[in-house]
């Protein structure tokens, strides 16, 4: 009887444990349903672009100002991306993981705006090099924090100046202010149990029927008419 209490206790301790540590990093699996961008080291406008998935997202350091957030695929073994990232706020909190994306331009990967994990009010939002920032900005129409970094260092990553690109192409220091308002009234938004679907451009409406059913009806009317004139003529024939 010891043995099994001191077996529970044990799991126990360890549940706690791995519960406390998820809730400090905000340690998150993420499945995308399409392909998806996030701020990282490459060769193109400093962004990386990952396919439809799983990964897991998690915050390097919860107590600074400013936060560096991890992706990495989903057994944690190969780091995929390092954002350096701004504290970022909604309203209303969520008891699931939100993810907010930026529009996009059809037939390319939306990017990653900010993460909020469940129970938060306050989340990470995402700080893009300046000329994809710039890129952001024009099509959102949305002033978005950007760095001049071409890699963002874990032990440095304090040192790094935050701007802010306006949707005019202007660069101004970066003010909390300026972002207050940019999730509030966000239709992008995912609200879900760790799963984030990109938003796909708007489908082409239907187009408008050519004729009515009353049409078609009036159709089938005058063809019976016909019909059961020709029988009838047929009938005065035979007679």
């Amino acid at each position: 009887m010891r043995k099994m209490l001191f077996l529970a206790a044990l799991i126990g301790s360890f549940t706690v444990g791995s519960l406390f540590a998820d809730t400090w990093n905000k340690k998150t699996k993420v499945t995308f349903s399409a392909p998806f961008q996030v701020p990282g080291a490459s060769t193109q406008n400093g962004v990386v672009t990952l396919p439809a998935g799983t990964y897991v997202f998690r915050l390097l350091d919860s107590q600074s100002e400013r936060h560096l957030v991890q992706v990495t695929n989903l057994r944690e073994n190969q780091v995929l991306a390092t954002i350096l990232a701004v504290p970022d706020y909604r309203v209303n909190a969520s008891s699931k993981t939100v993810m907010y994306f930026t529009e996009r331009k059809a037939g390319a990967p939306t990017a990653l705006k900010s993460w909020f994990y469940p129970g938060d009010n306050f989340g990470q939002r995402f700080v893009y090099p300046k000329v994809k920032a710039q890129e952001i900005a024009a099509v959102i129409k949305e002033p978005v924090p950007s760095h001049n970094v071409e890699v963002v260092e874990v032990t440095k990553y304090v040192q790094v100046p935050v701007y802010i690109q306006t949707p005019a192409k202007e660069e101004t220091k970066y003010d909390a202010s300026a972002l207050a308002k940019t999730d509030t009234d966000d239709t992008s938004g995912v609200d879900g149990e760790a799963v984030a679907a990109a938003p796909t451009p708007a489908a082409a409406p239907p187009l408008p029927k050519t004729a009515s059913n009353l049409q078609t009806l009036g159709l089938l009317g005058l063809l019976l008419v016909a019909v059961s004139f020709l029988v009838q003529r047929v009938n005065a024939q035979l007679r």
